[in-house]
């Protein structure tokens, strides 16, 4: 690591004033034994040349038929779980983190601990071979979220996580300045951040960016409008996994492992070039705009938990588990970005950014990357965010366009609920499926409602 006189801070080494190059050790931390599904799912359809996402469809967990996990073909793991209470979803962490690999504790992760700060993660991913060109269906991954309480719990506020695929990270295991990022001149630095920003065609989209989804995690309804609105960890120590499934509608791909973006620039390394990158937020806030991509402001306190895929696991034995576990690749080179959002100071990482002005602003430290922690674990060569990505082409079941309330039957209760999804401008009011919640979709759900009795229910995507 990158240290010089030593301080010790909440749990991360540093250097006399805690420069900006300095470095927290990695720690281990185990599984709470608590899993947080995704109420509410948002597509992003493309990012625009000028950092705005543009928005697709919405899947609101409670009304559709399943929030659905492990159903399809695993593309990437760096979370390796399996079902090892055999509750039907595969979502128990295992193989800890010293060999031999056993079930017969909490298996932990690393991370950089409480006193760091990182609210986004980009890393260059390789897929598995078979499941390119099939649209992603699961996402789930593991974390620990937080206000400015140093992880207690007692100051919540909202979180969403943003999922981003892209054509266009160079996969390279070190960074040396030609390896990918967009290094333009700006003001006091160089801009850095790893993919391609091209608009080649000139539709004012970035050609790399496959497209991706913001994921609701809120579970608390503060103001009594239906919607919750921030998110209780509840109580618990150790990290989470957060999942969510479904997400087929979407028609979100992840890289098809070209080798075509080499230094920023077309070209062949030999080595697929894709990646992804993963934000903790709390929102947009009430101006709707922030200094992340689609306007999104970073959580105050986020972390997501780090581990390695089958392929990038060192000496220390292989996992006991097959069919696809571990499935994916990558070099491991991992990018951060973290500021001390709450003031308490704390390590970040995006101090020492190119861009000179201290923010979580999508521009990345190239100073480290995560090999330079190469050798200080035992289990991987190289090691990433604990993320599992699964694709499934199976059909989308969709739901009784009139049963509103999601209890399964369609009744005049759905009509007060309707009523309810309309003046709260939820999705549910959206009967005609054209994207909009109108009058026209209450004349909509008497149809539903009619051949719902009728016997031949009508199906819709809320």
């Amino acid at each position: 690591m990158k240290n010089g006189c030593v301080c010790l801070v909440a749990g991360f080494a540093a250097s006399g004033a805690c420069r900006a190059q300095d470095r927290p050790s990695l720690q281990s931390l185990d599984f709470s034994g608590q899993y947080v599904s995704a109420c509410r799912a948002i597509q992003i359809t493309g990012l625009t040349v000028d950092g705005q996402y543009v928005y697709g469809d919405t899947i609101d967990y409670s009304k559709v038929y399943a929030n659905r996990t492990g159903a399809g073909v695993i593309a990437y793991d760096a979370a390796q779980m399996a079902d090892t209470d055999f509750d039907g979803l595969d979502l128990d962490p295992v193989c800890a983190d010293a060999a031999p690999h056993s079930l017969s504790a909490p298996s932990s992760r690393y991370w950089f601990g409480q006193g760091f700060n990182v609210q986004s993660y980009a890393e260059d991913i390789v897929v598995a071979q078979d499941s390119i060109g099939i649209p992603l269906n699961e996402i789930a991954f593991a974390g620990i979220p937080s206000g400015c309480d140093s992880g207690t719990g007692t100051q919540l506020e909202p979180l969403f996580v943003i999922f981003e695929s892209w054509e266009g990270f160079d996969n390279v295991p070190q960074l040396d300045g030609f390896d990918g990022f967009d290094v333009t001149p700006a003001g006091n630095g160089y801009l850095a951040f790893p993919a391609s920003r091209v608009d080649n065609d000139g539709d004012t989209f970035i050609d790399g960016f496959l497209g991706g989804v913001v994921l609701d995690f809120n579970n608390v309804d503060t103001n009594n409008d239906m919607i919750p609105d921030l998110y209780n960890p509840g109580i618990g120590s150790g990290y989470r996994i957060f999942a969510a499934g479904s997400l087929n509608l979407f028609e979100i791909y992840l890289t098809s492992n070209l080798d075509q973006f080499d230094g920023g620039l077309p070209g062949t390394d030999g080595r697929g070039d894709g990646g992804i990158r993963l934000i903790w937020s709390r929102g947009t806030g009430d101006d709707g705009m922030g200094p992340l991509s689609g306007g999104y402001y970073p959580a105050s306190k986020a972390q997501a938990m780090l581990w390695g895929t089958y392929d990038m696991q060192g000496g220390s034995g292989a996992c006991p588990y097959g069919d696809g576990f571990g499935a994916g690749d990558s070099t491991g080179t991992l990018w951060t970005e973290g500021e001390d959002v709450c003031g308490d100071g704390m390590g970040c990482g995006s101090c020492g950014a190119p861009s000179g002005n201290e923010v979580v602003d999508d521009l990345y430290d190239t100073s480290w990357d995560i090999n330079d922690f190469t050798g200080l674990f035992t289990d991987f060569d190289a090691i990433g965010p604990m993320i599992r990505l699964v694709v499934a082409n199976e059909p989308w079941p969709g739901v009784d366009c009139c049963d509103i309330n999601g209890d399964g039957a369609c009744s005049p209760a759905d009509f007060s609920a309707w009523v309810a999804a309309f003046n709260a401008n939820s999705s549910q009011c959206d009967v005609n499926q054209d994207g909009n919640c109108t009058p026209a979709d209450f004349s909509a759900w008497i149809t539903a409602f009619n051949a719902s009795t009728g016997g031949n229910p009508q199906n819709c995507i809320f």
